[in-house]
């Protein structure tokens, strides 16, 4: 069997998809993976066609477009002209050929990622969803759809159903009117990030620790500075994913932080205590899978969902103000319902189906 697996080239789009797309591989398969440019830096272990702008370009020509701060990393006319259009502008024709080349099976979509569908609708091949995040507002993703809806009259086709939704968001997250019982839909167990970086060692600080991190969409050291100060100043040790001196700390504070740089989820986490982070969905759901409690600062994209809906669930505390994060980390490490809660989640996750059986089940409904 050959796969396609179609994101938009950014992180938040493409890790997803990996766990999947290297359980195809194990039992088998042939994978490629389609994305824009810079992707294949991103994913060095598997073949990747880059098609189309990078993230940076395609926000950077949304903002063009729109004007108005409307460069697409928030919901809202932005994100549809960056996912509905731009993403797709001048690439789609190359980007059937290099799939028509690959002849798959079956096409592999991110939820946003028009593309994907696209290719599907041109060569007649099967196409099946894998969700990034959370329930998204039928609204915005209508308008989407739209949106790009002019390039598949241009082609003669129409956007395909799926033939399954693969979704590692949790049930565990979701109250009940947001939740998915469709047949369609195939419940993946979410894995924390686990791609090599050198394998440097991690400090071993004493007392409780709080990892923080900004994930690979927020780019805000003086964000990551305010975060880190409170904590320490609430005497708690922080491991911060930021190189050294990317931010000031007092010299009273300095034996409380440690700044290790990119370290992956699946290294870093077991063994804090609380995760503070932006509240992207890979963070989020890594740190849920280790049965960790969180403090979520949401800045952009999907982050104050998840927040919001972390902080529903009683696994973690949203926060506003970056000066109030010590706080909130103090009552995360403080009230051990946090915690209780946090590992009453990671124990639902465990009884979800791994990337493999997954994998299995989306061919079966080939």
């Amino acid at each position: 069997m050959r796969i396609i697996f179609s994101a938009v080239p950014a992180p938040g789009h493409l890790f997803p998809l990996l766990s999947l797309a290297a359980a195809a591989q194990r039992a088998g398969h042939t994978v490629g993976l389609l994305s824009g440019r810079g992707a294949a830096a991103m994913v060095p272990s598997m073949d990747v066609f880059e098609v189309g702008p990078s993230m940076d370009e395609a926000i950077t020509e949304t903002g063009r477009r729109l004007g108005d701060g409307q460069d697409g990393t928030k919901p809202g006319p932005g994100a549809v002209e960056l996912f509905g259009a731009v993403r797709l502008a001048g690439a789609v024709d190359e980007a059937v050929e290099v799939a028509r080349r690959f002849a798959p099976d079956l096409v592999v979509h991110d939820t946003v990622d028009a593309m994907g569908p696209l290719i599907a609708a041109v060569l007649g091949v099967p196409l099946a969803e894998h969700r990034i995040t959370g329930p998204m507002p039928d609204q915005l993703l209508r308008a989407m759809a739209d949106r790009a809806e002019g390039e598949y009259r241009a082609r003669g086709v129409a956007r395909p159903a799926p033939i399954a939704v693969v979704d590692p968001y949790p049930d565990a997250l979701l109250p009940k009117a947001e939740r998915d019982d469709s047949p369609g839909r195939l419940p993946l167990r979410p894995e924390p990030h686990s791609a090599t970086d050198g394998g440097r060692a991690l400090p071993a600080p004493d007392g409780p620790v709080a990892a923080v991190t900004f994930g690979t969409s927020v780019q805000d050291p003086a964000a990551m500075g305010s975060l880190v100060r409170s904590i320490a100043s609430a005497g708690v040790s922080v491991l911060a994913t930021v190189e050294p001196g990317e931010f000031d700390v007092d010299e009273s504070l300095r034996h409380k932080v440690h700044t290790v740089g990119f370290v992956p989820l699946a290294r870093l986490l077991p063994s804090v205590d609380v995760v503070v982070s932006a509240g992207g969905t890979g963070t989020l759901l890594a740190a849920l899978a280790l049965g960790k409690p969180q403090v979520i600062r949401p800045f952009i994209a999907d982050q104050p969902w998840n927040a919001r809906r972390a902080a529903d669930r009683g696994i973690a505390v949203e926060i506003e103000d970056l000066a109030s994060a010590g706080d909130a980390v103090r009552q995360v490490i403080s009230d051990p319902s946090y915690v209780r809660t946090a590992k009453a989640v990671a124990e639902e996750l465990a009884d979800l189906d791994d990337a493999n059986r997954v994998v299995k089940a989306l061919l079966d409904r080939l």
